[in-house]
């Protein structure tokens, strides 16, 4: 294997959006990448859906901050903070919290909020319109190997036969909390365990909704009782009058068959309503870092290299801090063809 003929400069493992906004920081540059993604589509679990103001000011420069805007779920004149209440979501009982568009005149770009399924459709269409980025969607990493000149992976298509060996510079991954890149690299990670098993439901209600009305221009609402030990109740609306997700803490060994989750959400809000489930999945609280970034050729972002519990979008909006790594990497390519 040799540097001086590699396929790309750069293979990206992973496409949700730390490895899609990277392939277009990158792929703007001039920098030749090679996006790996194991899904064809964005997957529609509505996560990730906070996005800061310095995050929009990535969207910005990358040209998709008006196809974001316009791609949000909640009407523009519907506002997109939140509310903490103590004991059930209708106790009275309650203050404003998190009001990101109070401080719009300090910042270049306002904050948005839309699932990160939307988010990654809108990533993916501009990086479509860069030439300087190939995608490889439906298919996964199967083996890592480098030395001194470069890098090599095997990729494999999901559900088909295909396997292609890329040869490049520089790897990253951008492939999750369970990232193989970081495995095949041999990084470490420190984790920070709570003990702590979290459900996520996404469901249908028109009620909740009406329930709700009651506090207006509110997209994301949290439950305090001394009973949960610090932890909270977390509804979000995924879009306005119908779709809601819900965070919360349930027993260990708890699974999708063996608990009433229709009557935790009553008991959250403190009223009963009509509740359709789309998704019931579990996660497990922790937090989790890398204990480095890099290993000679291989790097990592986002999640790979540092998870967190899905509140508020630390993952997603972290992850977009990480692209400091597609600036020194940018010089490096530059740097070098100067040399040579």
């Amino acid at each position: 294997m040799t540097a001086s003929n590699p396929d790309t400069q750069i293979v990206i493992v992973g496409g949700g959006p730390v490895g899609l906004g990277l392939a277009i920081e990158l792929g703007q540059r001039g920098v030749s990448c090679i996006l790996v993604e194991r899904f064809a589509s964005p997957q529609p679990i509505p996560k990730g859906q906070n996005l800061t103001q310095r995050t929009m000011e990535h969207f910005h420069f990358w040209g998709a901050e008006q196809e974001l805007r316009a791609a949000r779920t909640i009407p523009r004149d519907y506002g997109i903070g939140g509310m903490t209440a103590y004991g059930t979501l209708l106790s009275g009982y309650r203050y404003d919290w998190l009001q990101r568009e109070l401080v719009r005149p300090f910042y270049f770009t306002d904050n948005e909020r839309l699932p990160q399924y939307a988010t990654e459709a809108v990533l993916r269409h501009r990086l479509g319109e860069l030439k300087t980025v190939e995608t490889c969607y439906g298919w996964s990493a199967e083996e890592i190997t480098q030395d001194e000149e470069g890098a090599e992976i095997v990729i494999a298509e999901r559900g088909g036969v295909g396997r292609r060996t890329l040869r490049s510079n520089y790897i990253i991954g951008c492939d999750g909390s369970r990232s193989f890149t970081r495995e095949a690299a041999g990084i470490t990670q420190t984790h920070s365990d709570h003990d702590r098993l979290m459900v996520l439901l996404v469901f249908r209600s028109e009620g909740l909704h009406k329930l709700l009305e009651r506090y207006p221009n509110k997209s994301f609402y949290n439950v305090l009782h001394p009973d949960l030990n610090g932890y909270w109740k977390f509804f979000g609306r995924v879009d306005l009058g119908t779709t809601w997700f819900f965070h919360a803490p349930v027993p260990l060994g708890t699974t999708k068959d063996n608990f009433d989750f229709s009557a935790y959400v009553h008991g959250a809000v403190g009223a009963e309503f009509d509740v359709a489930f789309e998704h019931i999945g579990f996660w497990d609280l922790r937090v989790a870092v890398a204990d480095r970034y890099r290993n000679k050729r291989v790097f990592i972002a986002g999640d790979a290299a540092h998870s967190h519990p899905p509140y508020g979008g630390y993952g997603i909006n972290q992850g977009v801090c990480d692209y400091f790594v597609s600036t020194g990497i940018s010089w490096r390519m530059k740097t070098k063809a100067r040399v040579n």
